[in-house]
């Protein structure tokens, strides 16, 4: 149920407009148990998009979210690229019912505040009011970031110091490398340092993660890996390209899902860019970077024996590995059924005496990863996932489950964002 506010942006009215939904929400002032309705909410929601296209994809996403986790939903529209349109506001409540009888049974409300053109910067003066108290506050950004960063009118910057998470989904930026490097930047911005900051992306990846993390628990492989020398790292084309913080068309980039693993491999390992690149352009379906180990850390008793899940306060690389000088390639490859933006294969190489390769791949049928070691001629199958389709609204909902950072996600980023200017 919808009902359109009047044009006011005091609380108490529109307060008092959320009740009255409530009450007709409810069946009215009927005292039967069959109309008998639970509002819950427990925490704030902020979502910011930029274009009315999105809200409906939204709104689907956040009917499934609310029955995980009912919340107040504050949906702010704004579209700075047309004529100027003052703030309008919509109240709409989402309610799960039961299966056999329909009857409604827990509710949560969403208002959706519109505004176009200059009164875009007054969007957070009016939605920031209308947060519940001392609930906390997430804040899903549907934006470039890169731009955001820039945009005088300041709503990421008064929308985000309300917040106490950032959620972002980097498989959506348009320039992923201006928008990965935005996304560092708020790690070390005071300002902002009560915020946790989360990726849908970066959990999407959990289970190429695990997977190429295994290879290091098996104490055969220790010595390969030790001294592999090239990675290469296959993905599809990322779905569409936008416009850039310069207001430019993006440039046909390496998609973010393989700049987080290599950034994730590189900073696990100890991986240092080098100064002098030759790789081809981003634009390229073939990128090649070079890497070298410089730095050997002895591993200390307290450290996991894996270094590539060591948390401790930086990478553990067993010592007597042999400096090298790794290359790592990126290839945009074809994969049938294969969802826009997604790795389609990790594997790393060593052309040492003993030649050896450790992969991690999609399935042809797209339904499961599998993890593979060769050594000389010898085949090893290793453990086999399966691909999990996580839904947007299921993986939202896992990230408000956490407030904390994740440092190992702040170090890829860290490094993924520096790997090409």
């Amino acid at each position: 149920m919808q009902i359109q506010l009047e044009k006011t942006l005091d609380v108490e009215v529109v307060e008092r407009h959320l009740a009255e939904l409530w009450r007709q929400t409810s069946g009215g002032d009927l005292p039967d148990d069959e109309f008998a309705v639970l509002r819950a909410r427990v925490a704030n929601l902020l979502v910011y998009v930029a274009q009315e296209s999105s809200l409906k994809e939204v709104n689907g996403i956040i009917a499934e979210l609310t029955a995980m986790h009912p919340s107040r939903v504050l949906l702010l529209l704004g579209e700075t690229e047309k004529r100027d349109h003052d703030i309008e506001l919509a109240a709409e409540t989402f309610c799960q019912t039961e299966k056999r009888s329909g009857a409604k049974r827990l509710c949560c409300e969403e208002i959706t505040l519109r505004a176009s053109g200059s009164f875009v910067s007054e969007l957070p003066s009016a939605a920031l009011p209308l947060l519940v108290p001392d609930l906390t506050t997430f804040l899903w950004w549907r934006a470039p970031l890169a731009a955001a960063n820039v945009n005088p009118d300041k709503v990421f910057a008064a929308l985000l110091q309300a917040s106490d998470r950032l959620v972002v989904d980097s498989a959506e930026f348009v320039d992923p490398f201006a928008d990965l490097r935005a996304l560092t930047k708020l790690f070390t911005d005071q300002d902002y340092a009560h915020v946790g900051i989360s990726d849908l992306n970066w959990a999407r990846l959990t289970s190429w993660r695990a997977l190429l993390a295994g290879f290091y628990d098996v104490p055969a492989y220790q010595p390969l890996l030790d001294s592999v020398d090239e990675v290469r790292i296959d993905y599809l084309a990322p779905e569409k390209l936008g416009m850039n913080a310069g207001g430019t068309t993006a440039r046909a980039a390496v998609a973010p899902q393989a700049v987080l693993i290599a950034g994730w491999l590189a900073s696990r390992l100890g991986w240092n860019l080098a100064n002098d690149q030759s790789g081809a352009s981003p634009a390229d379906e073939t990128l090649i970077l070079n890497f070298s180990i410089t730095n050997r850390v002895r591993a200390t008793e307290d450290s996991s024996t894996n270094p590539i899940e060591n948390q401790g306060s930086g990478p553990t690389v067993r010592e007597g590995a042999a400096a090298r000088t790794i290359t790592l390639e990126f290839h945009r490859v074809e994969h049938p059924e294969g969802k826009p933006g997604r790795l389609v294969q990790v594997e790393l190489h060593s052309k040492s005496a003993s030649p050896a390769s450790f992969a991690v791949a999609r399935s042809t049928d797209n339904l499961h990863l599998i993890a593979e070691a060769r050594v000389k001629k010898d085949v090893h199958r290793g453990r086999v996932m399966p691909v999990r389709n996580r839904s947007a609204a299921q993986l939202l909902g896992r990230e408000m489950e956490i407030l904390c950072n994740d440092r190992i996600y702040q170090e890829a980023i860290a490094v993924g964002a520096g790997l090409i200017h």
